[in-house]
């Protein structure tokens, strides 16, 4: 019963992401878009834990390319599993609501959260 529980809840968290996730054609932000075309549209075509790997990988790299962008005190976070359980939204929920934090972007398998106090805070919900 209580894997029911769980499955029906996933659901209905996961129809919800899918009628807010915005394409990459709807991105008002230059950066956000260059960074799902350069980082999460190559990434996220497979759901295994070596795109997990990858996904750092090419993270790391966009910030190392940027720096006109990104500075040494900026923090950039990869949290998997936002939607994993009730737990883990609420985290979320908390991690991106959290001051620090100016932009969140939630790709329904991780969130990306990115503490630069130079910019104004913003959240997406990406389709990848």
């Amino acid at each position: 019963m209580a894997r029911l529980y769980v499955l029906k809840s996933m659901i209905i968290s996961y129809l919800k992401y899918r009628r807010k996730a915005q394409g990459k054609y709807h991105l008002h932000s230059p950066m956000v878009y260059d960074l799902y075309e350069k980082v999460l549209e190559p990434c996220c075509k497979d759901a295994s834990h070596a795109s997990h790997d990858m996904l750092d990988k090419k993270l790391k790299d966009y910030i190392n390319d940027n720096p006109l962008i990104f500075k040494s005190d900026d923090v950039v976070m990869i949290v998997k599993d936002i939607h994993r359980s009730k737990a883990n939204e609420a985290d979320w929920e908390r991690l991106k609501d959290d001051e620090k934090v100016r932009l969140s972007i939630d790709c329904w398998r991780f969130g990306i959260v990115f503490i630069m106090d130079r910019i104004k805070k913003e959240h997406y919900i990406l389709k990848v």
